[in-house]
């Protein structure tokens, strides 16, 4: 695409926790033939939010995948989607004792990308979060590139103390501090875009100590996930303890246009699809590109 071409009206921004896709299993693979039906069933998942989302399939678009294997299975996700120019600018390579991950993030986009990498979160001894982040600068126009972060947070699996519990709140907060510290230096004036499973709920009592939806606001994010009614932001279904809001799109120097989507998937995951078309926030130097 040409750079000067890429004066972009509005992007369509989705993130979806794929649940160890493609196998949805931890530790071992699944059938080739489950594998198989599991990555068309999610490309037709994919497909049909972003027709929903953005009928005239005309908007660029960002993805940000959490729990994929690896370049492999997202390559192989991303191309049966079918959407033009949607190619993958980052995945991380996290590794997990003598191999890599199961649980890798995940940056595809149609737009320019001038740079992209990934990165774990510093050491922070005890209090280190675990996995990192995937990054992309894309290019909106020829004035504006906006900086992508993938993220998938610590969860509470397994945290059945209190102790334990704040362990986890203050992992989160330490990821959270770290990607906001970065989007200050030197880019104050760039949009930023923070996508993925945060596994923390904005709303409900048992996250009501949880920091990191007042560490994104104080940095002047926008939680685009609070524009839908209490009973429709749930991304993590329970019929038990009831649905969760754990997967979000926060955005810095955007707009939010009409609303959000929330896609469900047939069980393909634990997790349903958030999407949310945006739009940059006019500046003097915008306006000249428009």
């Amino acid at each position: 695409m040409n750079f000067l071409a890429a004066i972009v009206a509005a992007v369509v921004v989705g993130t979806w926790n794929g649940r160890w896709f493609p196998s949805g299993r931890a530790e071992h693979r699944a059938n080739p033939a489950v594998e198989e039906a599991t990555v068309s069933a999610a490309a037709e998942m994919l497909r049909g939010a972003l027709a929903k989302i953005d009928p005239g399939g005309t908007n660029e678009v960002i993805l940000c995948l959490n729990e994929i294997r690896g370049p492999v299975s997202a390559s192989n996700l991303i191309a049966r989607i079918g959407r033009r120019n949607l190619a993958i600018a980052a995945i991380t390579r996290y590794r997990r004792r003598d191999r890599f991950d199961m649980q890798q993030d995940v940056i595809a986009t149609t737009l320019p990308v001038a740079s992209a990498g990934w990165s774990r979160w510093k050491n922070m001894r005890e209090l280190t979060p675990p996995r990192g982040y995937a990054f992309a600068a894309v290019v909106l126009n020829p004035a504006t590139t906006a900086d992508v972060y993938a993220v998938h947070l610590k969860s509470n699996y397994g945290a059945n103390t209190d102790a334990k519990r704040e362990l986890n709140r203050q992992k989160r907060a330490r990821a959270v501090e770290q990607l906001v510290e970065r989007a200050r230096r030197g880019r104050e004036a760039r949009p930023v875009i923070v996508a993925g499973d945060l596994n923390a709920d904005r709303w409900r009592k048992e996250f009501s100590e949880e920091r990191i939806f007042d560490i994104f606001e104080q940095a002047g994010f926008t939680n685009t996930l609070s524009l839908l009614p209490a009973d429709g932001r749930g991304t993590y279904p329970s019929r038990k303890w009831g649905d969760s809001a754990l997967d979000y799109v926060m955005i810095r120097g955007f707009n939010v246009l009409g609303t959000p989507l929330i896609a469900a998937n047939d069980g393909l995951s634990d997790h349903f699809a958030v999407f949310v078309t945006i739009e940059q926030r006019q500046t003097e130097t915008t306006k000249r590109w428009n």
